[in-house]
């Protein structure tokens, strides 16, 4: 009896470390789903946003069509148990079932052209979302099916709303960013006009450049075409980029606050920081100036311009007035 017992702890003592391992594994893959983009997938007829990491063993992906978002994770134990259920013939090894997953899922994360890709089939039943593969496996015909559930609004949260409003920050303050330089530019060829510097070519004269015009133009002209989805691609290659920035980005560590504390970020502590850092500068950002105010400021720049210039630095325009200048301005 005591051998009988003694074996059994020794037996649960052997599978402790596997469901460890399984659980680390799976962090992981939380981890690096995070940061894949989505990508938009042809299934079917139908057309989804996609993002998956799989490791040696396991899987975790997301779909979405915009209306609904569905999800599937699976570990080793799961993924053996549903490949022999399916492919009863079929004897190998897990890391090879989620091999071949992941080399027949590859085509549509690499494309993200949205075109149809032969081999998937897709069913919606409720909340449900099954997709179903036919392929091979070393010479033998493969069958899966990934059951995907509606993903709970924490993790749409974190995948999708969280990581789009901080890109919408991103590319607001990028935006104010090109604005005052724009401005600048303006300072600065206004001081080449005043010192006598002239256009080789007129037509590449412009206008200054005033913030109100432009946005409104803007939302008038051009905003009906920069949101319309064009062959069901959703995010582009940069907007892809700016996403996985985003979602990887951590957040600045506050004074008095410990290590452990800036290490637990997600894309809510970003966001919150983001508005932070943005109601902090409300306050200093420039305001759109009127067509009077925007000449005072100008002439602020230059004066600005020519009164902080060291000494030694290259002789002014107002010295080169008889020399004729190359490039633009002559």
């Amino acid at each position: 009896g005591d051998r009988g017992r003694t074996g059994s702890s020794h037996r649960k003592r052997v599978r402790e470390p596997r469901n460890f391992l399984s659980m680390a594994e799976l962090e992981k893959l939380a981890s690096d789903l995070l940061s894949q983009p989505w990508i938009s997938v042809c299934i079917g007829d139908s057309r989804f946003l996609l993002k998956a990491s799989f490791s040696d063993t396991a899987y975790k992906l997301m779909l979405s069509d915009l209306d609904s978002v569905w999800w599937e994770e699976m570990n080793s134990d799961g993924l053996k148990q549903r490949a022999q259920e399916l492919n009863k013939r079929l004897k190998a090894s897990v890391s090879a079932f989620c091999r071949n997953l992941r080399e027949a899922v590859g085509p549509l994360m690499r494309d993200g052209s949205g075109d149809h890709l032969s081999g998937f089939e897709c069913e919606r039943a409720r909340n449900l979302l099954r997709i179903s593969l036919r392929s091979e496996l070393s010479g033998v015909p493969f069958y899966w099916i990934f059951h995907c559930t509606e993903a709970p609004l924490s993790m749409v949260s974190r995948h999708m709303i969280c990581p789009l409003l901080n890109m919408m920050r991103a590319l607001h303050r990028q935006t104010q960013d090109l604005m005052l330089l724009l401005e600048r530019k303006d300072a600065e060829i206004l001081d080449y006009k005043e010192n006598g510097a002239t256009l080789s070519r007129d037509r590449l004269e412009t206008k200054t450049f005033n913030q109100e015009e432009f946005k409104d133009r803007f939302l008038a002209e051009s905003l009906s075409e920069a949101i319309r989805v064009q062959d069901g691609r959703v995010f582009n290659t940069e907007l892809q980029r700016l996403y996985t920035t985003v979602t990887t980005a951590k957040p600045k560590r506050k004074r008095g606050h410990d290590s452990e504390e800036g290490d637990r970020s997600n894309p809510q502590d970003n966001l919150e920081e983001a508005q932070g850092t943005a109601s902090i500068k409300t306050k200093e950002e420039v305001f759109a100036p009127t067509p009077a105010e925007n000449s005072g400021i100008k002439k602020q720049a230059v004066h600005s311009l020519q009164t902080s210039a060291p000494r030694n630095s290259v002789p002014s325009i107002a010295k080169q007035k008889k020399k004729k200048s190359k490039g633009i301005f002559s």
